[in-house]
């Protein structure tokens, strides 16, 4: 078997091309030349012969317009990039079920009360979904369960959850201020000052005080950090986010007073209480049934 060397270096190697009559370098100055004495024609576009009055700049530029452009139009539609010029007075247009959110804070505190960027409203009942994100890497929600209704109809929120990881990962708080973090069926404990690593850039720590901190980030810069403590009744949430897609409870509560509406929620009402005697019921006459018997009405017949 014959097998032909390789290639010395010299002439008809590769090499890069020279310059042209006036000096400067051609558009593939610098780059790898093609091996010469191959006999293939090779055609440069009259947009690239400088000498033509045209250069590779003036043809490009229409097109890096139109791909600026539609980058524009993704960023937008994607909910990222946003100057607070939409119509919304959110900063940003809707995103499928959340919304963008340069900043905002929201919290469901006391018996509850639910609060967002500024609105306040009353809300008894348990929140499966009080608060997502689908910026968070694996998703992001927080949950309420709340007590059972007391002699007045009043309730507290009996424990709070985050939910990370595609549901992965759990931290709670009852409101006796015990924690339980769960990652992907394991209990994990954690200790006063001490901060538990969640992965994905996510993060948990109890505060002295018993509370717990989670902070989730994500890489392009969004964060929403949540705070779960105990007031010896139920458990309060305290949430602030950045940069970051937002729905559930709270948000949908929050379009709702922006736009006027109102609370659609029910609000729990005391029942009646009854003062004085209780007045007894009048029963209808009793009526006997009649005599189903013909009456003789010429008895000496």
């Amino acid at each position: 078997m014959y097998v032909q060397p390789l290639d010395a270096p010299g002439a008809g190697a590769l090499s890069a091309p020279t310059g042209n009559a006036q000096g400067n370098g051609t558009l593939m100055a610098g780059g790898m030349a093609p091996a010469a004495g191959d006999n293939v024609t090779r055609f440069v576009p009259p947009w690239f012969n400088q000498g033509a009055g045209g250069s590779p700049q003036t043809f490009f530029t229409p097109l890096m317009g139109m791909l600026q452009q539609l980058m524009q139009m993704l960023s937008s539609l994607l909910g990222y990039g946003c100057n607070g010029s939409s119509g919304n007075g959110l900063g940003c247009p809707p995103y499928g079920n959340q919304q963008y959110f340069h900043n905002a804070t929201g919290s469901s505190e006391g018996d509850p009360h639910l609060s967002f960027k500024g609105e306040h409203w009353n809300n008894m009942g348990s929140q499966p979904n009080l608060l997502n994100s689908n910026s968070i890497a694996g998703g992001f929600r927080i949950s309420t369960q709340a007590t059972a209704p007391n002699e007045r109809g009043v309730t507290w929120n009996r424990s709070a959850t985050v939910t990370l990881n595609n549901g992965g990962t759990t931290v709670s708080l009852n409101r006796g201020g015990q924690p339980e973090i769960s990652s992907f069926g394991r209990d994990i404990s954690i200790a006063c000052g001490q901060t538990l690593q969640l992965g994905d850039g996510e993060s948990v720590t109890r505060q002295e005080n018993g509370s717990l901190q989670i902070l989730a980030r994500n890489s392009e810069g969004g964060s929403i950090e949540t705070t779960l403590s105990a007031n010896g009744r139920g458990v309060n949430v305290d949430v602030s986010a950045h940069n970051v897609d937002l729905g559930g409870t709270l948000v949908n509560g929050y379009d709702r007073r922006r736009d006027g509406e109102g609370d659609r929620d029910p609000i729990p009402v005391d029942p009646p209480i009854a003062y004085g005697p209780v007045a007894t019921p009048v029963q209808p006459p009793i009526v006997p049934p009649l005599d189903p018997s013909p009456v003789n009405l010429y008895p000496g017949l």
